[in-house]
């Protein structure tokens, strides 16, 4: 993977450095993005759907509990590349992408 890993890392934090806008900038839209930007330079890629299990902050509970997301990101070699918003940022009510557990995958 060698050069295609750095390319694909630098495609990535472009895409992790634009703001998240939900329905016009979101997950899924950023992850059909770097997978036509890798494919543009011949690095095989393919967009991940998933419904998954996220902790949130409930301010009203008060504590974290556990919902249902669905989410995207991009897979290269076999690898989750986040690309929704920074590493280990946290989205809407406190849920961090990296941290969803995928239950149901479906790869395009």
């Amino acid at each position: 993977m060698g050069n295609s890993k750095i390319q694909v890392d630098e495609i990535a934090e472009r895409l992790r450095r634009e703001p998240y806008l939900p329905l016009s900038n979101d997950c899924l839209i950023k992850s059909v993005r770097l997978v036509r930007k890798c494919r543009k330079s011949d690095i095989d890629a393919k967009v991940v759907l998933c419904l998954g299990l996220a902790s949130a902050k409930m301010p009203l509970l008060a504590r974290r509990v556990t919902i249902p997301v669905i989410h995207a990101w991009g897979e290269v070699e076999g690898e989750r590349i986040e690309v929704s918003r920074p590493l280990g940022s946290q989205g809407m009510l406190g849920v961090v992408p990296v941290d969803i557990r995928p239950i149901v995958t479906i790869r395009l």
